[in-house]
């Protein structure tokens, strides 16, 4: 059984759950075929979106969005401190996207322009 942490948005407690290296591994999967979230989501936490944080807790991101990060700050840190893994598979996958982008940047500033 997963291991849980109660966390408090505001004045609401949230259940905090442990991800299975299955679920972890669905998310990559979902990542690498081009799944699309929101843009706003994504950027209220600099190492994950309030869509992966859902994934971790029993509130969704809709839900979330009610709040300022300041509200969403314990609810981070349990979705952080049960789930290291996914931040370093998370984080892992920055790096190469960002490898990759840098490399791709490089080849295109080698290119000669057609006169």
């Amino acid at each position: 059984m997963a291991a849980t942490l109660q966390a408090m948005v505001a004045d609401c407690p949230v259940t905090v759950r442990e991800l299975s290296v299955t679920e972890v591994r669905n998310w990559v999967a979902e990542q690498e075929g081009g799944a699309q979230g929101d843009p706003i989501r994504a950027f209220v936490f600099e190492d994950c979106s309030l869509d992966d944080l859902a994934r971790m807790c029993g509130m969704p991101a809709a839900a979330m969005e009610a709040y300022g990060p300041s509200d969403l700050a314990d609810l981070h840190e349990k979705c952080r401190e049960l789930n290291p893994h996914f931040f370093r598979v998370r984080e892992a996958l920055i790096s190469v996207s960002r490898a990759i982008q840098s490399g791709l940047d490089s080849l295109s500033s080698t290119v000669p322009s057609s006169p």
